[in-house]
């Protein structure tokens, strides 16, 4: 069986993201198509406009095959330990393929790129070299990092070129939350965004003596009692994220800062990524073809299956989503699709 992999996050789920699972099946030709998704909270530090379930759904009705949970541990990570995490767990199927979009659809350039990088030290809670970033676009980012860790499997790598004719999940979210239509946004959780969460973290970071929030991963350099000073001073979301920002500190690596204090994810308990059991979120019969070939050690689909570090960052990040929804979602079961 040929099998394919998609790293995504659908935050939210868009019209791109159906061109780019019919682009991969055309161009790997594969039996089987398998999407890791990001679950409540995503690369960059935001929650998910889309439930987990939702997304799973949404995959499946469009192509996927079999749909594989990232905990969000892993997902709120830069681009080269994003990728890693990812790629670690695609590779206990196996996958032959690994499918993304890139602005360049180059992997010969992309490859030069990530040359460039061999000889830096990779720090988890760092961005990339400042200046290789600036000279690639988003997808390009990500996918320099996929070439490096497919190279490390045995994975065949391929670009799929984004098309402009598509917006971006990022012009996605800015739209709709200036009260344009979207599609599927009858399935957006309007709730999920920074401004919910901003009262619950004003107030950890104004109880909580810095020195304390040092034992969090991501929590270096002092930025501790940067963020303590600020949220003492900041009401509003957008205040406090634009006094925190500095030159080594982007948006993003800021909420994924704020997401491990949260989350109480500790450094301790990052040191050895939990890659013994990967959960299934979804699938179809091809799907489940698929998952029988699969070291059955690995593949989990059930919480209490799951390693004690896992559990209780899947707890804690259900806990922290359904806090700001009106309505408190249900985990649900595997999504079983008919085709």
């Amino acid at each position: 069986m040929k099998i394919t992999g998609i790293i995504a996050e659908y935050n939210p789920f868009h019209q791109g993201h159906i061109y780019h699972i019919k682009k991969t099946k055309e161009i790997t030709g594969c039996d089987c198509l398998v999407v890791i998704l990001s679950g409540c909270f995503t690369q960059r530090g935001l929650p998910s406009l889309l439930s987990v379930q939702d997304k799973t759904r949404l995959a499946l009705e469009y192509g996927a095959n079999l749909v594989l949970e990232c905990p969000s541990c892993y997902c709120m990570q830069s681009a080269d330990y994003f990728a890693r995490y990812n790629i670690e767990s695609l590779a206990s199927l196996p996958i032959d393929t690994l499918s993304f979009g890139s602005e360049t659809n180059d992997i010969s350039y992309l490859e030069h790129q990530l040359s460039l990088l061999e000889n830096i030290q990779i720090d988890p809670s760092k961005s990339l070299n400042h200046n290789i970033e600036m000279s690639l676009k988003p997808n390009d980012i990500l996918g320099m990092q996929y070439i490096r860790y497919c190279h490390l499997y045995g994975i065949r790598p391929v670009s799929i070129q984004r098309n402009d004719k598509y917006k971006s999940a990022t012009q996605t979210r800015e739209d709709y939350f200036e009260g344009k239509r979207e599609n599927f946004d009858s399935l957006f959780l309007k709730e999920q965004n920074w401004n919910s969460y901003y009262p619950f973290l004003k107030n950890v970071l104004s109880l909580t003596d810095p020195k304390d929030l040092t034992t969090y991963f991501l929590v270096n350099e002092g930025i501790e009692n940067r963020l303590c000073s600020i949220a003492q001073k900041a009401n509003t979301w957008n205040d406090f994220l634009d006094q925190c920002i500095t030159k080594n500190y982007s948006r993003a690596r800021i909420q994924r800062i704020c997401l491990m204090i949260l989350l109480q994810i500790k450094k301790e308990e990052m040191k050895e990524p939990s890659f013994s059991k990967i959960k299934v979120l979804g699938f179809d019969s091809m799907g489940q073809k698929c998952l029988k070939q699969a070291d059955s050690h690995k593949i989990i689909t059930r919480f209490n299956q799951l390693d004690p570090f896992l559990q209780k960052v899947e707890r804690n990040s259900w806990i922290l989503y359904n806090s700001v929804l009106k309505k408190p979602l249900n985990k649900g079961a595997v999504i079983l699709y008919d085709r």
